[in-house]
């Protein structure tokens, strides 16, 4: 017994010595191990993910991204975007929600053969490429041209606008309405989101505006796509073009995910062409969509 209790006595000693000196260094050396354990351990983590992804098969698409909502297949227009030009394209793919965020931290991306892609554009420029899609040949010069103006405005203004709004200016209130996320992770969101975008806006610049300056920035992108759509069935005409994908993204957030809102009336109500297209794009490429929903009981 006294050979044990020496034992331990030598070891605490040795672990956790008297000199601040050797303390510190115990400190260090325990740091150090916390250190490689957790790369270790995320370089598991991460060839166990690849050999995952890498297993859906050649040439099929896992998509990345946000678990689907009540009322959309997903929050974001971006992950609507590509899904919607994936099942256009006729590309065979696979949805993961495990890892929403890739390279670039941004939501979607894609894994394909092995290959990572970030950015809902460059990921459509590659699948374009790589599968040879013609979705955009019937398209003129200038008709191409003003509907890649009409998705400019789409991913890069309206967008701003609606998470504006979303997540800062009502307070994730109405968004939280349409998700599935548990307590604890309503409370992240509703902790973190609006100081977050509140920031990222004022960065950008549409964030200085008043909010009623908000809600008419937006009222005149969706008066410019519905003035841009007419009374054509689709962006691209009588087929949906690559446009389509992105402006539906975008337009999906205030049919679906913005309900008894102002900014839902936009399309419903204001701009009922909008409505039908959206309509019209529901069913052309989402014959599944309510088997999308979740948790809409």
């Amino acid at each position: 017994m006294m050979d044990i209790k020496f034992s331990m006595q030598a070891v605490a000693e040795v672990l956790w010595p008297e000199t601040w000196q050797g303390r510190a260094c115990t400190l260090a050396a325990g740091v150090f191990a916390l250190i490689v354990t957790k790369k270790v351990l995320k370089g598991a983590k991460a060839r166990r993910l690849r050999k995952e992804w890498d297993s859906v098969g050649q040439d099929v698409v896992l998509l990345h991204q946000f678990q689907r909502g009540k009322f959309c297949p997903n929050l974001s227009p971006f992950a609507l975007k590509v899904e919607v030009f994936l099942r256009l394209a006729n590309i065979q793919y696979k949805v993961d929600e495990k890892s929403p965020f890739g390279p670039k931290r941004k939501c979607p991306w894609i894994t394909i053969n092995g290959e990572d892609i970030a950015d809902s554009e460059f990921i459509l420029e590659d699948l374009t490429q790589r599968f040879n899609v013609q979705m955009d040949s019937q398209l003129e010069d200038r008709e191409a041209a003003v509907l890649e103006a009409a998705r400019v405005l789409a991913d890069e203004h309206l967008f701003w606008c609606v998470i504006i709004w979303r997540y800062w200016l009502d307070g994730c209130i109405t968004f939280l309405k349409t998700q599935t996320y548990s307590k604890v992770m309503n409370w992240i969101f509703t902790l973190f989101m609006k100081n977050g975008i509140r920031k990222r806006a004022k960065e950008q610049g549409m964030g200085r505006h008043s909010p009623e300056d908000i809600y008419q920035i937006c009222k005149k992108d969706c008066a410019t796509l519905a003035g841009i759509l007419g009374n054509k069935l689709f962006f691209g005409g009588e087929e949906p073009c690559r446009a389509d994908c992105a402006v539906f993204g975008q337009l999906s957030q205030l049919m679906w995910n913005a309900p008894n809102t102002r900014y839902e009336a936009l399309v419903t109500e204001v701009y009922p062409n909008l409505s039908s297209y959206c309509l019209r794009m529901k069913e052309k490429v989402f014959p599944d969509w309510n088997d999308l929903l979740v948790g809409s009981e």
